[in-house]
């Protein structure tokens, strides 16, 4: 579809703990979705909070230009 999406998790350690959230990311990279490497620390208070930016880092170069 040439449709470049990302998916920057921000979810606590117990629930990126469980198999089936890994399962799912691997799927979503499968499909050439771009993931985070935002760890789930970063959900649990410790991190600061969320960092939108790092969705519009993933494009990097491929991100549209505004017009």
């Amino acid at each position: 579809m040439g449709v470049v999406a990302t998916a920057p998790p921000y979810v606590n350690p117990p629930l990126a703990a469980h198999p089936a959230y890994r399962e799912s990311l691997a799927r979503l990279r499968g499909m050439g979705m771009l993931i985070s490497t935002y760890g789930p620390e970063a959900a649990d208070g410790a991190g600061g909070g969320f960092r939108w930016e790092e969705a519009l880092e993933l494009l990097g170069p491929r991100r549209p230009t505004r017009r």
